[in-house]
């Protein structure tokens, strides 16, 4: 992210952002798994970086933080972690941040303690302090989603790109995401029986793991199913990048 608001407003160049995104995706590839994921992961560490490095001084960028409730629960641990990392403060700029968000919680708190209880347990509508209720680097994530599902479907017409989608497959999600935008009908008839297959295959895994977890046939060798678990989680919500993030620092 840029935060210069003038920099914020102003479109990139299509050939220059064609361009950054074939490097962006090529890389995401390289680690195996969705590249949808890997791309927007590293993408959000980077700007919350950014974010941490220069955009909180800007007040529209604060105001924007602060209108969304704060980061959720992810990118605000996220945040903590790179500022540990990376500067030597103490959590200083998120000391600054929870600071602003004491007033909202402050303000919320009083609201909903001057709620009447209700009789009837209705529960009334109170302009409650809601943490992260519009993550700003949620929204970028899904705006970043949308744009390298488009620039994927572009791509596809090049060998380097179409043979390890093939390989890799994209998660559920981004494989859904990919189905509502691409236009392109071959593309997505070939997408959607990737998916189609890699589900069947995972239910036939999940069903034989089960299986021989069963006392009369745990004795069985093991074969593909004993790692379907994590491919299916892999496939519904993606890597758990928690444990490898210092690894990818900025």
């Amino acid at each position: 992210m840029k935060w210069n608001k003038d920099v914020v407003e102003k479109k990139s160049e299509p050939v220059n952002a064609l361009w950054a995104t074939r490097t962006t995706l090529s890389k995401a590839f390289a680690q195996g798994g969705c590249v949808i994921c890997n791309s927007v992961h590293a993408a959000e560490r980077k700007g919350i970086h950014s974010f941490l490095y220069e955009g909180m001084m800007f007040p529209f960028v604060r105001q924007q933080f602060l209108d969304g409730g704060g980061f959720c629960l992810r990118h605000f641990w996220m945040a903590k972690e790179i500022e540990d990392e990376t500067w030597l403060t103490g959590g200083f700029g998120v000391a600054i941040l929870c600071e602003s968000l004491t007033h909202l919680a402050d303000a919320g708190l009083l609201q909903a303690a001057a709620v009447a209880p209700n009789a009837l347990r209705k529960r009334p509508k109170v302009n409650a302090f809601l943490p992260g209720h519009d993550c700003m680097f949620c929204q970028d994530n899904r705006e970043k989603e949308q744009f390298l599902a488009e620039v994927l479907e572009t791509l596809l017409d090049e060998e380097e790109f179409r043979e390890p989608l093939a390989t890799h497959g994209l998660c559920v999600r981004h494989g859904e995401l990919a189905l509502q935008i691409w236009t392109d009908q071959d593309k997505r008839k070939e997408l959607f029986a990737q998916l189609k297959t890699r589900v069947t295959e995972l239910a036939a895994d999940l069903r034989e793991f089960i299986r021989k977890r069963d006392y009369q046939y745990r004795n069985e060798p093991q074969g593909r199913e004993q790692d379907s678990v994590l491919r299916a989680m892999l496939f519904f919500v993606g890597p758990d990048y928690g444990q490898g993030t210092k690894k990818d620092a900025p």
